[in-house]
């Protein structure tokens, strides 16, 4: 009997990935075709589990020519093309196989929509659609180098439709980017297509997304404007794109303004599109505009049944307007607000790194491990695949016992991980003794334990008397020793080195932990020579004081610092101390001064704003305002 569908796919050096992508579909085809096209690794050993169709191919430098001579080896009445990096699910790839068979021939090709985990750990999404399954029949082929698009070997208009297949892929998380340099041979493919001739629209919208990832934002967005010029049918998928991307090249060059103007036209075309009111809050809250961005991200989130077409990130109708909210309060201290929407981040992305962190963070601050455990656990946010970040979350707040607490339930699967938390809690709260450490205190494991951050520098510090009544100890404390920054450390906490002869990192570095773990005795070591520093590590060390609430400490280290270095966190710092001491006078003063260095940080002029009893200068200070924060609700506010 012929198969019904056949996988095709082009390989090379996807040991990493295959196993994934092959075991989602292994039950779910009737034939795989492997083309590999010089792997060096084990890709055909893996490939070799699933299928004996294995061939190889010379590359070329043409995706189509590869995909094609795939296709040829197929003998299935459909062909499903996939990508190493790229895995189905078996619940929605059935409804798509009766999808096809309900169709009863009527399409000629289905089109797939792609959903792309990006960023360092897959906390954004970015979702495409692409012609992925198309009839066996000979009459249907790849062309272009790169960016392949299907053609009818007849010239005949091809029927294609829209299908409810999901496809999952990873090849652009930051790290798989930066191993492959796919930007850059991605480049030269477009480069050698337009190079021949064609120089379409959407080889300048593919070139874009090329400049884009690679950060070359003024030559991204003239891809993308030229695109967007040349396009000919305005409801391709990827002319809606383009200008989603537009306003994120706007973005990332600062053109605040000018990005706002192209989302009030684009929000008029695609009214229930959650990207481009979302960029409007970003916009807002990269420019300090508060009060407008919460408005904004809050008006998506409250209307998610409208904005359900999404164009490009599935992430901005809940998850970043979501995050953005949680930073948003954080920053204005309302806890209760901060952590509401950080747990509906996780409760969306239980992987979301950041939002882990937050959320340790604020609860540490008020509530016992306990209390913490049973928030975490009553809200089913740990499993047994994120509770590495809890740990080390709970590590960076120097709440040992809190990791300790939350790994009783994974004992067996992380036993060297609750060993480090053991040995966290002996170096912080004096809780344990050194003998039960014996089995990890080896030179190979401290060094593993060490280069993957789980152990730190401070740690090793606070061991150093625990392990004076061990000779095997202090074998292995000696060789650590020997690494300069941990001797360097060792000597300045025993009087032997001076703060000003410290790396400033290591200093700001170390103060941190100190604080962090509640060693306030360190800290004081320190504190009590910083002077003796230069003005950048004291204005750090100021900044660290301030954030730990030593203001007062803080204060008088700014005083000893140029205003030129200041950031706008500083002035912020310094304009607050001012208010809760009832120094309008003083802290406008200093708000119109921070005006003048960070002219488009809203926050200066609100600041104004609000604390100024000057007609003339309130006049003057609305006046540019809405000359550079066009389109904002607060200041409209203010002049009813």
């Amino acid at each position: 009997m012929k198969p019904f569908i056949s996988l095709c796919m082009i390989v090379k050096n996807e040991e990493k990935v295959l196993d994934r992508c092959l075991s989602s579909v292994v039950n779910l085809i009737d034939e795989i075709i492997v083309v590999d096209t010089g792997s060096t690794d084990n890709t055909k050993e893996i490939a070799s589990k699933y299928t004996h169709n294995i061939y190889d191919f010379e590359w070329i430098n043409d995706f189509s020519a590869a995909r094609n001579y795939a296709a040829s080896k197929a003998t299935g009445e459909w062909i499903l093309v996939l990508d190493a990096d790229e895995y189905i699910d078996e619940e929605n790839f059935n409804i798509f196989v009766q999808e096809i068979k309900d169709d009863n021939d009527t399409f000629d090709a289905y089109t797939a929509k792609i959903l792309n985990f990006t960023g360092n750990f897959g906390e954004s999404l970015v979702q495409n659609f692409h012609d992925r399954v198309y009839k066996n029949n000979g009459e249907i082929s790849y062309y272009r180098h790169i960016h392949e698009q299907f053609k009818s070997n007849k010239d005949e208009q091809l029927k294609i439709k829209n299908s409810s297949l999901l496809i999952f892929h990873s090849g652009y998380l930051n790290k798989i980017v930066n191993e492959k340099s796919k930007g850059q041979r991605n480049k030269e493919l477009l480069k050698k297509e337009m190079n021949s001739g064609s120089k379409n629209a959407f080889d300048y919208f593919n070139l874009g997304n090329e400049y884009s990832s690679i950060g070359e934002y003024e030559k991204a967005l003239d891809s993308y404007l030229q695109a967007y010029k040349l396009k000919t049918d305005f409801r391709l998928s990827w002319v809606s794109t383009t200008l989603v991307q537009i306003v994120i090249s706007l973005i990332n060059l600062k053109r605040y303004n000018d990005a706002l103007n192209v989302i009030t036209d684009a929000e008029n075309m695609y009214t229930t599109s959650p990207e481009f009111p979302y960029l409007k809050g970003e916009i807002y809250f990269l420019r300090g505009q508060l009060e407008d961005a919460k408005q904004m991200f809050h008006q998506i989130i409250n209307n998610g049944q409208k904005y359900n077409h999404i164009i490009l990130r599935p992430d901005l109708k809940d998850q970043k307007p979501h995050t953005r909210l949680g930073e948003i309060y954080l920053y204005e201290e309302d806890y209760r607000n901060s952590i509401f929407h950080y747990t509906n981040v996780l409760n969306i992305n239980k992987y979301n790194e950041e939002s882990i962190k937050r959320i340790i963070y604020i609860l540490n601050k008020f509530h016992t491990t306990e209390e913490i455990a049973s928030f975490l656990t009553s809200n089913e946010l740990v499993n047994e695949k994120n509770i590495p970040s809890y740990v080390k979350a709970s590590f960076d707040v120097g709440n040992p016992s809190l990791a300790i607490n939350l790994l009783k339930d994974y004992a067996d699967e992380y036993k060297l991980l609750n060993k480090v938390a053991l040995l966290k809690r002996l170096c912080i709260d004096n809780v344990g003794n050194i003998e039960q450490f014996y089995d990890i205190f080896k030179p190979e494991i401290i060094k593993h334990l060490m280069e993957s951050n789980w152990v730190n520098i401070v740690d090793i510090l606070l061991l150093r008397d625990y392990v004076s009544t061990s000779n095997d100890l202090l074998t292995v404390f000696n060789s650590l020793k020997q690494d300069e920054k941990i001797n360097k450390l060792m000597n300045l906490v025993e009087g032997n080195e001076s703060v000003a002869n410290i790396d400033e990192d290591l200093i700001i570095y170390a103060l941190q932990m100190f604080f962090a773990y509640k060693k306030y005795e360190l800290c004081n070591v320190i504190l009590d020579e910083i002077e003796k520093t230069d003005k950048s590590t004291i204005l750090k060390v100021a900044r660290i004081l301030f954030s730990k609430g030593f203001k007062g400490e803080a204060l008088q280290l700014y005083d000893l610092c140029d205003w030129d270095a200041f950031n706008e966190q500083d002035f912020i710092n310094i304009i607050n101390s001012l208010l809760e001491t009832n120094n309008k006078v003083g802290a406008v003063e200093v708000a119109k001064y921070a005006m003048i260095t960070f002219e488009e940080d809203f926050r200066f002029y609100k600041y104004v704003l609000e604390n100024t009893n000057d007609p003339l200068l309130m006049k003057s200070v609305i006046k540019k305002a809405k000359e550079l924060f066009i389109d904002s609700p607060y200041l409209n506010d203010i002049l009813i």
